[in-house]
């Protein structure tokens, strides 16, 4: 397995690749949120067969390409100066860290099902109707 320092490099290769094929490419540039949305729940389903057929290596590939369509996404949004794949990854981490207060807070847990039900009661406090709103 790779270091965090190979992993970071990693990342960044990818988001320099990505800049690169915004400002070459006739068909990256010509890209949109909503272009974009269709090939993105393509690549959802092949992860979801991979996954299914416990295909590891086809997993690892899917996983990629939709990598590829975070980064693909937060650069058109840096672009409409709207939001970058910093903030992306921020607002991820600041979420995980509100509902696993049983980790970052002062929350006891037992088992998995307790953290479960906290997960399902933090949710319904933000303002979600249903735990499955918006599946």
């Amino acid at each position: 397995m790779n270091s965090r320092k190979d992993q970071l490099k990693a990342f960044n290769r990818l988001l320099d690749i990505m800049d690169d094929l915004r400002e070459k490419c006739p068909w990256d540039q010509k890209q949109t949120l909503e272009s974009l949305r269709h090939l993105t729940i393509e690549e959802t389903y092949e992860l979801a067969d991979a996954i299914l057929d416990n295909d590891l290596p086809e997993i690892k590939k899917e996983l990629g390409d939709l990598f590829l369509h975070i980064i693909f996404y937060a650069k058109i949004a840096s672009e409409q100066k709207a939001f970058d794949i910093a903030d992306v990854a921020n607002a991820i981490s600041d979420k995980l860290i509100h509902r696993h207060p049983h980790i970052y807070g002062d929350v006891n847990v037992e088992d998995e099902e307790e953290v479960k039900r906290n997960w399902e009661q933090l949710k319904l406090k933000e303002g979600k109707k249903s735990v499955l709103e918006g599946v």
